[in-house]
Protein backbone atom coordinates (compact mmCIF):
# COMPACT_ATOMS: atom_id res chain seq x y z
CA UNK A 1 0.00 0.00 0.00
CA UNK A 2 1.22 3.38 -1.02
CA UNK A 3 1.32 6.05 2.01
CA UNK A 4 1.85 9.97 0.64
CA UNK A 5 4.51 11.33 1.81
CA UNK A 6 3.58 14.98 3.52
CA UNK A 7 7.17 15.53 4.61
CA UNK A 8 10.06 17.08 2.90
CA UNK A 9 13.35 15.25 1.85
CA UNK A 10 15.15 16.38 4.91
CA UNK A 11 12.16 15.68 7.34
CA UNK A 12 11.80 12.31 5.72
CA UNK A 13 15.63 11.90 6.51
CA UNK A 14 15.53 13.00 9.79
CA UNK A 15 12.62 10.88 10.38
CA UNK A 16 14.29 8.02 8.87
CA UNK A 17 17.56 8.24 11.21
CA UNK A 18 15.58 8.48 14.51
CA UNK A 19 13.60 5.83 13.61
CA UNK A 20 16.54 3.37 12.68
CA UNK A 21 17.90 4.95 15.82
CA UNK A 22 15.40 4.06 18.27
CA UNK A 23 14.91 0.09 16.40
CA UNK A 24 18.91 0.17 16.86
CA UNK A 25 19.57 -1.08 13.30
CA UNK A 26 23.21 0.49 12.78
CA UNK A 27 22.91 -1.64 8.95
CA UNK A 28 19.73 0.36 8.23
CA UNK A 29 21.23 3.63 9.64
CA UNK A 30 24.99 2.85 7.69
CA UNK A 31 22.92 2.32 4.51
CA UNK A 32 21.20 5.19 4.38
CA UNK A 33 24.49 7.35 5.27
CA UNK A 34 25.95 6.35 2.09
CA UNK A 35 22.93 6.92 -0.15
CA UNK A 36 22.89 10.30 1.35
CA UNK A 37 26.46 10.77 0.66
CA UNK A 38 26.47 9.30 -2.72
CA UNK A 39 23.23 11.69 -3.55
CA UNK A 40 25.41 15.17 -2.25
CA UNK A 41 28.11 13.91 -5.24
CA UNK A 42 25.79 12.20 -8.16
CA UNK A 43 22.53 14.43 -9.10
CA UNK A 44 21.39 11.65 -11.36
CA UNK A 45 21.63 9.48 -7.99
CA UNK A 46 20.03 12.70 -5.98
CA UNK A 47 16.85 12.56 -8.30
CA UNK A 48 15.95 9.31 -7.69
CA UNK A 49 16.98 9.13 -4.62
CA UNK A 50 14.52 11.84 -3.44
CA UNK A 51 11.97 10.32 -5.48
CA UNK A 52 12.36 6.77 -3.48
CA UNK A 53 11.38 8.76 -0.68
CA UNK A 54 8.96 10.95 -1.20
CA UNK A 55 7.09 9.24 -3.86
CA UNK A 56 8.23 5.88 -4.01
CA UNK A 57 8.09 3.11 -1.88
CA UNK A 58 9.32 -0.59 -1.72
CA UNK A 59 10.49 -1.41 -5.19
CA UNK A 60 11.80 1.98 -6.00
CA UNK A 61 13.83 1.99 -2.96
CA UNK A 62 15.02 -1.12 -3.41
CA UNK A 63 16.06 -0.07 -6.80
CA UNK A 64 17.55 3.02 -5.46
CA UNK A 65 19.81 1.13 -2.83
CA UNK A 66 20.95 -1.60 -4.96
CA UNK A 67 24.20 0.64 -6.12
CA UNK A 68 25.31 -0.30 -2.26
CA UNK A 69 24.68 -4.24 -2.43
CA UNK A 70 22.75 -7.14 -4.03
CA UNK A 71 19.25 -7.75 -2.46
CA UNK A 72 19.26 -11.35 -3.19
CA UNK A 73 23.03 -11.85 -2.12
CA UNK A 74 23.83 -14.45 0.93
CA UNK A 75 26.12 -14.20 3.22
CA UNK A 76 27.60 -17.71 3.91
CA UNK A 77 30.72 -16.61 6.70
CA UNK A 78 28.01 -16.46 9.72
CA UNK A 79 24.78 -13.72 10.42
CA UNK A 80 23.83 -11.63 9.14
CA UNK A 81 23.19 -13.74 6.48
CA UNK A 82 21.46 -11.03 4.39
CA UNK A 83 22.94 -8.07 5.56
CA UNK A 84 22.09 -5.49 2.39
CA UNK A 85 18.43 -7.26 2.58
CA UNK A 86 18.27 -6.56 6.15
CA UNK A 87 19.20 -2.96 5.32
CA UNK A 88 16.80 -2.17 2.71
CA UNK A 89 13.71 -3.99 4.58
CA UNK A 90 14.42 -1.37 7.74
CA UNK A 91 14.73 1.39 5.81
CA UNK A 92 11.72 0.32 4.08
CA UNK A 93 10.04 -0.63 7.48
CA UNK A 94 10.81 2.64 8.91
CA UNK A 95 9.75 4.68 6.14
CA UNK A 96 6.04 3.10 6.15
CA UNK A 97 5.72 3.34 9.64
CA UNK A 98 6.51 7.10 9.64
CA UNK A 99 4.03 7.49 6.23
CA UNK A 100 1.27 5.41 8.23
CA UNK A 101 1.78 7.73 11.33
CA UNK A 102 1.40 10.81 9.18
CA UNK A 103 -1.59 9.14 7.53
CA UNK A 104 -3.33 7.83 10.57
CA UNK A 105 -2.35 10.36 13.76
CA UNK A 106 -4.96 8.97 15.95
CA UNK A 107 -3.84 4.85 15.74
CA UNK A 108 -2.21 3.64 18.33
CA UNK A 109 1.56 3.22 18.15
CA UNK A 110 2.80 -0.42 16.92
CA UNK A 111 5.35 -2.37 19.35
CA UNK A 112 8.13 -2.53 16.68
CA UNK A 113 11.18 -5.53 17.28
CA UNK A 114 14.41 -4.80 17.16
CA UNK A 115 16.58 -6.45 15.02
CA UNK A 116 17.51 -10.19 15.95
CA UNK A 117 14.53 -10.38 18.42
CA UNK A 118 11.88 -12.94 17.83
CA UNK A 119 9.38 -9.86 18.48
CA UNK A 120 7.56 -7.33 20.38
CA UNK A 121 8.06 -7.38 24.30
CA UNK A 122 5.01 -7.24 26.42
Amino acid sequence: MRLPNPYSLEETLGKLRDGLAAASNEGALALLDKAVTKASDDRAYTKEFEEALLQGFTIEIRECLSCFGDYFERSRDAPPYYPHHDAVNGIDCALYAILFDAAHPDAEPASIPKPGSSGPTP
